[in-house]
């Protein structure tokens, strides 16, 4: 039996992405179409994890997803105000936030282009304001 879809979406827990991040891969025709991983922190893990095993953890499933779905996307999906970097208040300005994300995931990009160069990888903030609504940056 041969299945496959051609992304893999690793984005954070925080139940305040779930319609947003249902509603961008519908847009995208992805919902149902994609792997989806979940875990505090997502790109985190990978760039800057606070022990081994939780970059193992990430790299393993993009690799059970490369091999069994034959994958040929990464989508990286970090939010402000995360309680994996400790909240927006453990930064100086939402500038500061924003440009800590976006080096995670850039450094999250290398580490995975290291072992897999033909994955496209595209990185997104989920930035979420005061009222609650998220929005996303592109990086």
């Amino acid at each position: 039996m041969s299945h496959q879809c051609q992304t893999l979406v690793i984005h954070c827990i925080d139940f305040r992405l779930g319609k947003t991040i249902k509603k961008y891969l519908e847009g995208q025709n992805l919902l149902g179409d994609c792997d989806i991983v979940s875990v505090a922190g997502a790109a985190k893990n990978i760039a800057s994890p606070e022990n081994d095993s939780e970059r193992e953890f990430l790299m393993k499933q993009i690799d059970i997803s490369k091999k069994l779905h034959n994958i040929n996307e990464v989508i990286l999906i970090n939010h402000s105000d995360c309680g994996a970097y400790g909240g927006s208040s453990a930064f100086n300005s939402n500038t500061e936030e924003k440009e800590r994300h976006f080096q995670d995931m850039e450094r999250a990009t290398n580490i995975i282009r290291e072992k897999y160069h033909d994955l496209k990888i595209k990185k997104m903030l989920a930035d979420i304001d005061d009222s609650g609504d998220v929005t996303f940056v592109d990086g």
